[in-house]
């Protein structure tokens, strides 16, 4: 298992369950793909495939980030990206989580994460590692902040 890279836990404004559902935005988790798979092309990569299982655990571990007010790979009371496919019985042998947030305008938002990312020596890892052949990403809107959960696996 891979872990994910490190990441220093910052706070956001805590919501409470009564909370407003988060709206996924499909459309930016399939732009933040194809960006990868643009990287992993140029890298002589193999494209990353959607995996709609992992979609569910992005979208989970967004919830969680949201819900719980915080924004780090390790929620508070410890739960994961891995503890969420162990939970769903997904095996693997090897998975990974990058995380990302903005507070970009709608056209500039995922231009924006995938830049933050590539620019991250372990996002930027995660995303051209060979052994990694499926995908799921999670794109919602808290508010003003965008944020964008990727899981894979091979």
């Amino acid at each position: 298992m891979q872990a994910a890279p490190s990441a220093t836990i910052q706070a956001i404004p805590a919501r409470t369950q009564e909370a407003t559902a988060l709206q996924r935005f499909p459309e930016k988790a399939r732009a933040l793909v194809d960006a990868m798979n643009g990287a992993r092309t140029e890298a002589g990569l193999p494209a990353l495939e959607w995996d709609a299982n992992l979609e569910e655990v992005a979208f989970a571990r967004a919830q969680n980030l949201v819900t719980n007010g915080y924004f780090d790979h390790y929620a508070p009371d410890g739960e994961s990206a891995f503890s969420e496919l162990a939970a769903r019985g997904i095996r693997y042998r090897l998975a990974g989580e990058n995380l990302a947030r903005n507070n970009y305008v709608e056209t500039r938002t995922v231009a924006a994460a995938f830049d933050g990312l590539m620019n991250s020596p372990g996002h930027r890892a995660n995303i051209l590692e060979p052994r990694f052949s499926s995908v799921g990403v999670a794109a919602v809107r808290d508010g003003k902040m965008w944020i964008y959960v990727t899981v894979f696996l091979n």
